[in-house]
Formats: structure tokens, C-alpha cells, sequence
């Protein structure tokens, strides 16, 4: 019986239950008017006790490469949805051919069927299309809206490579109804096709009837565009599960298409090749909200053009895409356009990699949240930046992820709006020490950013710092800081640590600072703090909280070439200047607080360099054991007595 244009609205289970069940596809299955229940999952060489064989009498396919056996299949598929047993495809001598034309344009699933074949190296259908009538599409298999279908075991693959400017031709297609269904595809290998497994939006009825599409253990290639098409109607809902499979090498558009919001869990799932995006997740204002969006220990390969990009959702209020221990090996890997979690990934690219974009960037869509957790990026190339965060109106946590440049680029970018706020906390960020390798650490432009318990190594490009603050005619804006605790900079062999670029009248002067940072074998001559153009800028980086393990030879002009908050003198001097790290005072300006000084032997605080002593006086003799504190403020530029 056709069911291609009924409701079938009397189908019913649960997803829990096809989810137990649709695993276990073959080995008696059993197909009632409900929904499909199955035994014991097998790979069958030999024919099932209760099934129908398409080799045998009435339908007589040959297999033998040469005979169309398109109508021994229909007629086989029609017996075994009436009988509701499963369609047996025994190995056959060559390959099942199977030829369309526009009368007989399809293989009709018109109700609940199973496939089952002898075995994805031993049973193929091969279709082809003898003739086509202009804008005439093939289904090779058109399975009718609301039908329960399964198939596992065979290989599918077609003969013409055709481009969609002929005719499309989708291996699987899935028609949309006003009904539920659930179709799974295991163990099935699928090559060319226009897309090779494919559900629209239209259909039978309102075609908002939930599709529920399972594909396991499946090697997905096709010639032309969609390994796996998804589109749903306005207010509708599908569901897409991919386990252990591997969907590659397309020439044109998306492996993996889903449009608008539909739940998607990948698990396990190899990605590569892809000509565009290789998972493409699309979403509008007439969209259904999905309950789950997921990817799970997937392999997003170096030939991809582009990774994942994730929904627009100007109006909806979409889920939280969760993307957990992945790895992607090419550049762009995630663009973010909604809420987004992504944790324990690991992000590079090949050394010969022609591209240098981010592995992560934030495109459009805000506002919207992510945190991006446990993630290592480690490109073998150019990489500018690493992670791209520049969107205004966005709000990101990175927590324990770690950075290393082999190359030269900029590791984070941040920025893009006053109403951004940003929390880094427990990252590391790693540049080799040598001059091949050398990168920015942080790029900020604009919003309110705390970094935490941080480490930056090595070496930074040359002309700039390990952080650079960057104003533009947009920013900083007036609330915009910047905010580093309980930081460590070590070996820093190159560049600077804080680099202001001051193209506009905006400063970052004042707006950054924080306290017990350490600044470890700085191996850089330059000022810790420069500017370009050359100009006032100024932090508030407090010493650290401690005692310094050396001690500090007084003297006219002190230089204090490490940041603990107190030292003890040795040698009597008139001390009237203190600068920190260089000798012209140019790293003043990065820090404020207070010092403590004590005395090894007398020594003396005068008047006349950067020192204003209270009261104006003119000197303070400090005696041998006693000690006198000092605050410095990097916007007057000079020290007083606390």
C-alpha cells in the first residue's frame, strides 16, 4: 500500500525506545504497523529465515552488471512492506544495476522496510539514469513521508557523476509528512550521488512530522554536494544521529547541511574534504528549537576548506552547541554565531597549510555566550589570529587552554565592543624562544577583560608585546579595562610585554593593570611598556607581594629589575631616583603600588629626581635596620613616602 500522502499519524514510540533499538538492525527483524522492533544485530551472509529475497521467483534480479533489475527491486520492496518482513539482497554475481528514467524514476518506499544486504564489499546497487527530461530529479531510493526504514549492509553508488546544472540524484530520500518516522542507515557504503542522503522541507501535509535519521558505521562520499542534507519546515523539527562514520570529499557546498534548527548528535565521526563548510548548522526566525545540538570525539580532517559553523539565531532562542574532545585540523575549524561550549579539543594545522585564519572565530549573531575549556592550539603554520573574538556584544570564558605558536601570528584576538567581557583564567601561551617562532599572545581592542593565573613564554614579535592594546576610533571605550592577576611572564625574548597602538585619541592609559603578576628571566632589552606612535600610556601593574631573594645596591639612580614589593639595600648612598627595569625610567609607566625599602647600612631618600619626599623636605635619612615605604604612581610619574 502507497502511503506516500497519508497522515500515518497512528505510528508511535518512544525516542528512548528507537534509540535502545536502532542499533540492532538485522537477524529476524520484525516490522508491524507500528513502529520497528528488532533482534539481535548481525551481518548476515546468508538469507534470513523470514524475509523476502530479491533473487527469487516472482522478482528475479540477475545482479549479473548488466540486467536492470529496477523492476524485480520495486516489486520485491512492495512484497516485503505487505508481508512486513524484511528485503534480503544476497551477494550477487557483479552488481545489482539498477537504471531510472523519468518514468520510473525511483526505487518507492511507500511504507515501514528493511534492507539488509549480504555485505558493503560483496553487495552493490548501482544506479544510473538512461534518459532525463529537463529539470527532472532521481530518488534512488524514495522513502515516503512517515514510513519507518532501515537499510544496513550493502553499498550504494551511482554511474554518472552528474552536476546539479543536469539533474540532481540523491541516493536516500527522505520525504517529509505530517508523521514521526525513524530511519536508520548502518553499515552502508554510499559513493556519488548529487547528496547522498536528503530530506526537504516540503513534503506531504504541514511536513512538520519529526524525522528521526540514525547513520552508523557508514562510509558517506558524494560526487557533487550533500554527504547528509537536512532541511525542515517553518515551526518543524528532525533529528540527526551520526555514529562512527566517516562523510568526505564533495566538490561543491557543505558535507553535512542542516537547515534551520534541527537536534544533531555526531559522535565518533570523520569529517574531511569538505569544498565548503563540512558541518553546516543553519537556523531562521521560523525555526523549531532543538533540544540538543552535539559533537562528540569527531575528526574534522586538514582538507576541509572550513570546519563547523553553527546557527545564526537572530530571534531564536536556540540551545547551547557543545562541541567535547574533537580535533580539527585545519583552518577556520568553528565559526560561533550562538551560545557555544567547546571543551577538550585540540586544534592544529599541516605545515605546509596555505591558510593562516583563525581555528576559532566569533562571526555574527550576538549576543551569545561560549566557553572554551581544556582546548590546546598548536598550528604547524601561520595563524593570525589562533582564536578570534572580536564581535561586539559578546560575553567568553577561556579556562586552561593552551596556546603555542611555532610560527608567527597572534595567538588571541579580543575586542570588537564596549559591552564585551571576556574572562581568560589558567591558559598558558607559548612561543618557541627562537626568531622563527614569534607571535602576539593577546590582541585587545575594546570591553572588559580579566585574565587569571596566566603564563606567557617566549618570544613576541619583535616590534610588539605579548599584549598589545590596540585603540581605535571605536575604543577603547571609556569603561573598557583591562585586568591581569596572578600572572607569570618568563622568557620573554623578544618584543616587549604590554605594546600600545595608538593610532587615534583613544588610549588605554589607566584602563589596565592588576596585581601579583611575575615578570621571570626577561630576556628582552627593551622597556616593558612602549607605544606607536610614541606617547603617554600608562598601567597600574602592582608589585608582587613578597620579599625579593636578592638584594638591591643603593645608589643615586636605582634600577629594580624584578617586581617584589620589597627589598633590602646594601651600600649607603643619596638615593633620588627609582626606576624599574630600565635605566631612563621608560617601564615606569607600566607600575603603580608601593615598595618597601629596608636598610642593610644608612642610606638616604633626596629630593630632585622622581622622588617627592613629605612635607617638601629634602632628604630622609633611613638608619641602618629601619625601613621606609615608597608608592609610586604611574600617572603622576613620581614616588612619595606611603
Amino acid at each position: 500500500m502507497n502511503r506516500a500522502n497519508n497522515e500515518n499519524t497512528g505510528r508511535g514510540v518512544s525516542r528512548r525506545r528507537f534509540l535502545q533499538q536502532a542499533s540492532v538492525v538485522m537477524g529476524g527483524i520484525a516490522l508491524g504497523r507500528g513502529w520497528p522492533s528488532f533482534a539481535a544485530r548481525a551481518v548476515l551472509a546468508t538469507q534470513p529465515p523470514a524475509s523476502i529475497n530479491v533473487m527469487d521467483a516472482p522478482y528475479k534480479a540477475r545482479g549479473d552488471g548488466t540486467t536492470n533489475d529496477r523492476a524485480a527491486f520495486q516489486a520485491a520492496i512492495d512484497a516485503a512492506i505487505d508481508a512486513k518482513l524484511p528485503l534480503w539482497v544476497p551477494q550477487p554475481p557483479q552488481f545489482y544495476r539498477i537504471a531510472l528514467d523519468p518514468d520510473h524514476d525511483r526505487l518507492l518506499v511507500s511504507d515501514d522496510l528493511t534492507i539488509v544486504g549480504a555485505g558493503r564489499t560483496t553487495t552493490t546497487l548501482r544506479f544510473t539514469v538512461q534518459t532525463s527530461a529537463t529539470g527532472h530529479h532521481y530518488p534512488a531510493i524514495f522513502v515516503a513521508g512517515g514510513a519507518n526504514f532501515q537499510i544496513a549492509d550493502l553499498r550504494l553508488e551511482e554511474d554518472l557523476h552528474q552536476t546539479p546544472d543536469q539533474f540532481e540524484f540523491y541516493a536516500v530520500f527522505f520525504e517529509a509528512s505530517g508523521s514521526k518516522s525513524a530511519c536508520l542507515v548502518e553499515n552502508v557504503d554510499i559513493d556519488g550521488f548529487t547528496s547522498c542522503l536528503y530530506s526537504p522541507s516540503s513534503g506531504v501535509g504541514d511536513a512538520r512530522g519529526e524525522l528521526f535519521l540514525a547513520v552508523r558505521n557508514c562510509d558517506i562520499k558524494p560526487w557533487w554536494q550533500h554527504g547528509i542534507a537536512m532541511w525542515t519546515a517553518p515551526n518543524g523539527h528532525k533529528r540527526l544521529h551520526v555514529y562512527d562514520s566517516y562523510i568526505h570529499d564533495n566538490q561543491y557546498s557543505h558535507l553535512v547541511y542542516s537547515h534551520p534548527h534541527n537536534s544533531i548528535h555526531l559522535e565518533n565521526t570523520r569529517l574531511d574534504g569538505a569544498s565548503s563548510w563540512a558541518f553546516h548548522i543553519q537556523g531562521t526566525e521560523v525555526a523549531g528549537d532543538p533540544e540538543y545540538q552535539r559533537f562528540i570525539g569527531c575528526w574534522f580532517g586538514p582538507r576541509n576548506s572550513q570546519g563547523l559553523i553553527t546557527q545564526a539565531r537572530a530571534t531564536v532562542a536556540a540551545t547551547q552547541v557543545e562541541v567535547r574532545n574533537c580535533l580539527f585540523e585545519g583552518q577556520p575549524s568553528i565559526q560561533i554565531r550562538s551560545d557555544m561550549l567547546i571543551d577538550g579539543c585540540y586544534f592544529t594545522s599541516p605545515q605546509d597549510s596555505a591558510k593562516d585564519s583563525p581555528f576559532i572565530g566569533a562571526y555574527s549573531n550576538a549576543p551569545w555566550q561560549a566557553t572554551i575549556r581544556d582546548c590546546i592550539f598548536a598550528p604547524k603554520t601561520n595563524a593570525l589570529p589562533q582564536v578570534d573574538l572580536r564581535l561586539e556584544n559578546i560575553e567568553v570564558t577561556l579556562e586552561n587552554c593552551q596556546f603555542y605558536n611555532q610560527r608567527a601570528g597572534t595567538m588571541l584576538t579580543l575586542g570588537g565592543g564596549a559591552a564585551n567581557r571576556y574572562t581568560l583564567r589558567d591558559c598558558v601561551f607559548y612561543n618557541r624562544p627562537d626568531n622563527a617562532s614569534q607571535a602576539i599572545s593577546i590582541d585587545i581592542e575594546n570591553g572588559q577583560t580579566v585574565v587569571d593565573n596566566c603564563r606567557f613564554f617566549g618570544r613576541a614579535i619583535g616590534d610588539r608585546g605579548a599584549i598589545v592594546l590596540r585603540s581605535s576610533d571605536t575604543g577603547p571605550s571609556a569603561d573598557a579595562s583591562l585586568q591581569l592577576d596572578n600572572c607569570t611572564f618568563q622568557n620573554i625574548s623578544g618584543g616587549t610585554l604590554f605594546f600600545a597602538l595608538m593610532p587615534s585619541a583613544n588610549s588605554w592609559s589607566g584602563k589596565f593593570g592588576g596585581g601579583n603578576n611575575r615578570i621571570v628571566n626577561l630576556q628582552t632589552s627593551k622597556p616593558l611598556i612602549m607605544a606607536e606612535p610614541p606617547g603617554p600610556v600608562y598601567g597600574r601593574l602592582a608589585p608582587v607581594v613578597a620579599a625579593s631573594p636578592t638584594t638591591l645596591p643603593a645608589g643615586p639612580v636605582m634600577v629594580i629589575s624584578s617586581n617584589y614589593d620589597a627589598y633590602e639595600l646594601l651600600g649607603a648612598a643619596d638615593v633620588a631616583t627609582i626606576h624599574w627595569w630600565t635605566a631612563d625610567g621608560l617601564s615606569n609607566p607600566l607600575f603603580s603600588g608601593a615598595i618597601t625599602l629596608k636598610a642593610g647600612v644608612p642610606f638616604a631618600l633626596v629630593s630632585g629626581g622622581n622622588i617627592q619626599l613629605a612635607g617638601g623636605a629634602a632628604r630622609r635619612d633611613v638608619p641602618a635596620g629601619a625601613s621606609v615605604r615608597l608608592s609610586y604612581d604611574s600617572a603622576q610619574g613620581f614616588w612619595s613616602e606611603a
